[in-house]
Parts: C-alpha cells; sequence; structure tokens
C-alpha cells in the first residue's frame, strides 16, 4: 500500500510540474507575442507554414504540451529563403568539389611514392569539414530557438565563441542579458574554422546578477544563482535564444519583458 500511495504520489507531482511548465510556456509565448506575431504557424510535422504562405519569412513551430522550447524556422517556400539557400549550397558543392581534387592528387602522389619506396602512406578523404563553414552558417542563420528553463537553484551555460558577450539590462536592471554576436573562429583543437551563431541568455526574476568567465581560447561561461526565498510559484525565468542574429535582436527588443518580470514577483 505504502508504494501505491508513493506511486500515486510522484505522478500527481509529476502532472503538477508538466503543468507549470506548460503554463510558463505559454506565458512566455505571450511576452515574445509581439515579436512572432507576423509569422505563420507551421504545420504539424513543422515542415512548411500553415496554408502555404509564401510571403513570411519566418513560421513559428506551435507549442505541444511539454515543450520547453519555441522554434522559429526559415520559411522554405519564402523566394528570398530559397535564394540564399541556393547560394549557399553552391558554395558548399564548390568546396566540396575542391576537396575531392586535393584528395585525388594526393591519392596519385601516395600511389606513386608506394610504387617507388614499397611503403604505404594515408590519404586523407572527404569529410564533412571540407564543407566548411557554410553549412553550419546556413542551419545557425535559418533558425532561432528560445530554450526556457525556470525555477532551478543555479544556471550554468558553457559557450564557445570567438567574440566577447556584451551584458545589458531591461527594466530598470529586472531583467539581464548576455549577449555573443554571431562570428567565425578558429578552432585550435581541430584546426578548422567554426561558425558560431548569435546567441543571448536573458534571465528574469529573483536571481543573482549573471557573471560571465573566460575559461578558455573561444570559451565562455555564464552562471548565476537563484536568489533564496519562500515565495511559491515561478520565482525566476531564463531564456536562452540562440540562431539568426538579426531575428534574436529584434525578438530581444519586441518582447514584452514586464509580462516575465509581473510571472516572478
Amino acid at each position: 500500500m505504502k508504494i501505491v500511495i508513493a506511486l500515486v504520489a510522484a505522478l500527481l507531482l509529476n502532472t503538477q510540474d508538466t503543468r507549470q511548465s506548460d503554463s510558463v510556456m505559454k506565458t512566455v509565448r505571450a511576452a515574445m507575442g509581439p515579436g512572432l506575431q507576423s509569422f505563420p504557424d507551421t504545420e504539424p510535422d513543422g515542415a512548411v507554414p500553415v496554408g502555404g504562405n509564401t510571403d513570411a519569412l519566418w513560421m513559428v513551430r506551435p507549442l505541444q504540451p511539454g515543450d520547453t522550447s519555441i522554434e522559429i524556422h526559415a520559411n522554405p517556400l519564402n523566394e528570398v529563403n530559397q535564394l540564399k539557400a541556393t547560394r549557399a549550397m553552391a558554395i558548399i558543392e564548390r568546396n566540396i568539389e575542391a576537396a575531392q581534387r586535393r584528395a585525388a592528387a594526393q591519392y596519385d602522389r601516395a600511389v606513386e611514392e608506394a610504387r617507388r619506396t614499397g611503403k604505404s602512406q594515408e590519404v586523407d578523404g572527404v569529410t564533412l569539414s571540407d564543407e566548411g563553414i557554410e553549412g553550419a552558417k546556413i542551419d545557425g542563420e535559418s533558425q532561432v530557438f528560445v530554450d526556457v528553463a525556470f525555477n532551478q537553484n543555479a544556471y550554468r551555460y558553457l559557450i564557445n565563441s570567438g567574440a566577447q558577450p556584451v551584458l545589458s539590462t531591461e527594466l530598470a536592471g529586472a531583467v539581464s542579458i548576455v549577449t555573443f554576436p554571431s562570428n567565425t573562429y578558429r578552432d585550435a583543437a581541430t584546426n578548422a574554422d567554426r561558425f558560431f551563431a548569435a546567441e543571448s541568455v536573458v534571465f528574469v526574476g529573483r536571481i543573482v546578477q549573471p557573471k560571465v568567465s573566460k575559461t578558455g581560447d573561444n570559451s565562455y561561461e555564464v552562471s548565476t544563482t537563484a536568489t533564496p526565498t519562500d515565495r511559491a510559484g515561478v520565482n525566476n525565468v531564463v531564456l536562452r535564444l540562440k540562431g539568426n542574429e538579426a531575428l534574436v535582436k529584434e525578438l530581444l527588443k519586441k518582447t514584452v519583458w514586464f509580462v516575465l518580470v509581473e510571472l516572478t514577483q
């Protein structure tokens, strides 16, 4: 009997947590409404906008129960987006063709060397890194993800970026924002260029001013802790926006932060 009671209690607690999470997500979505209102919803599969809209640059995946992220994707039916994708694919194809030529030449040299010395040599093949940064760039610039967390005792985000962050505040310091601009940096471990999509972490509510620490070349840690309180309900909310830099800036500008501040008071 004790086991049954414990299982029922755990189930009820989980249901309450899910309901609270869904309520927070709906509030965040409402607060971001001014920045999203001109974008159509996606079809249920998330592939295209409802009604085959070709005018809107962006489309928004409708929230589903249990979601902890808001997803905004470039509209694949929009002519401007199609042109950008075509140009990116052309650059990727040129990079791959160049890599194939280098690999073929290296193979020929290795065969000749093996004939001359009797020793085999390793030959580099064509890998995803040969695409260059264009693949990562088109992915990063064609979407924005807004990850939402709340009521945690501490928050810690590890971010790889070649550019230093910028700290700012809204509503007289009630909202703290740490922003990393999009950039390209050299990964020393792989000796390859990496594209970093713009990222902003927004802290709202009963929470200590966030701290940014440089942890190494092209790496940072953003961290903070919650302010102790006996208050029930939602005490802090953190939004992590990552993707298209122009859209991230627009969403930060148009979001009604007072709605989220009020939620945590």
